[in-house]
C-alpha cells in the first residue's frame, strides 16, 4: 500500500469516526428538542441522524477491510443521503422553530385568558410580559403578574418588563435561518467529501484487485 493510499484510508477511516459522532448528535438533537419543534420534524431529525449512524459503520468496516464491495455499497449510500439532505435544503423552511415558539406563546397567552399563571414560564424565560406588551393584561381586566417583573418584583415599576412575549420570542430566534442553513450546508459538504475520498478509494482497491488476478 502506498503512502498517499494508506494516508486516505485512515484519514477516511477517522472522518467515518466523526460521522458516526454527528450521527449520534444528530439523534440527540432531536430527542431533547423534542418539545421545541413539530414532531414531525423532530422524528425527521432523529431518522437523519440514525441513517447517518448506521451508513458511518458500512464507511468504517469497508474502508479498514479494504473491501471494495462494501465501499461501493457504502458510495451509493452517500449518494442517496446527499439528495435527502439537497431535497431537504430546497423544501424546508428556515425559521421552523421560530413559527413553533410563537405558536406555542400565542395558544399559552389564550389559555392565560382563562387560567391565570400560564404565561408565567415564558415570561420568566424571556423576560417578557403580556403577548405583545404589558398592556394586554390591562386589555383583560387584569395586573400583570409577579413573572413580568424582574426578579419578580413588581413593587417598583421599572421593574416591569414592556415587551411582550411574542416580539422577544422572535428576537430570539432571528438567527435561526442563518444557523440552519450553515448546518445544513455543513452536513452536505461533510457528505460529499467523504463520498469523493470513497469513491477514489474504492477505485484503487478495484485497480489493484485487477492487477494482482495477472
Amino acid at each position: 500500500m502506498s503512502c498517499a493510499t494508506g494516508s486516505m484510508k485512515y484519514l477516511l477511516f477517522l472522518l467515518n469516526l466523526l460521522w458516526a459522532i454527528m450521527g449520534m448528535l444528530v439523534i440527540l438533537f432531536g430527542g431533547l428538542g423534542w418539545g421545541a419543534m413539530p414532531q414531525s420534524y423532530a422524528i425527521g431529525i432523529i431518522v437523519l441522524g440514525g441513517v447517518i449512524l448506521i451508513i458511518s459503520f458500512f464507511g468504517c468496516f469497508g474502508t479498514m477491510r479494504e473491501s471494495t464491495r462494501v465501499l461501493w455499497t457504502y458510495a451509493i449510500l452517500l449518494i442517496l443521503l446527499i439528495a435527502v439532505i439537497v431535497v431537504f435544503i430546497c423544501v424546508s423552511t428556515r425559521d421552523v422553530f421560530k413559527r413553533y415558539a410563537m405558536e406555542g406563546v400565542e395558544a399559552q397567552w389564550r389559555k392565560e385568558v382563562l387560567q391565570p399563571g400560564s404565561m408565567d414560564k415564558v415570561q420568566s424565560v424571556y423576560f417578557c410580559c403580556g403577548l405583545n406588551s404589558a398592556e394586554d393584561y390591562i386589555r383583560i381586566a387584569r395586573a400583570p403578574p409577579a413573572s413580568c417583573c424582574k426578579e419578580s418584583n413588581c413593587i417598583n415599576p421599572l421593574n416591569l418588563y414592556l415587551v411582550g412575549c411574542l416580539p422577544k420570542v422572535e428576537e430570539a430566534f432571528a438567527d435561526e435561518a442563518t444557523t440552519t442553513l450553515y448546518h445544513e450546508y455543513g452536513l452536505l459538504f461533510f457528505a460529499c467529501l467523504l463520498l469523493l475520498l470513497t469513491v477514489l478509494l474504492a477505485i484503487h482497491y478495484h485497480n489493484r484487485k485487477r492487477r494482482f488476478s495477472y
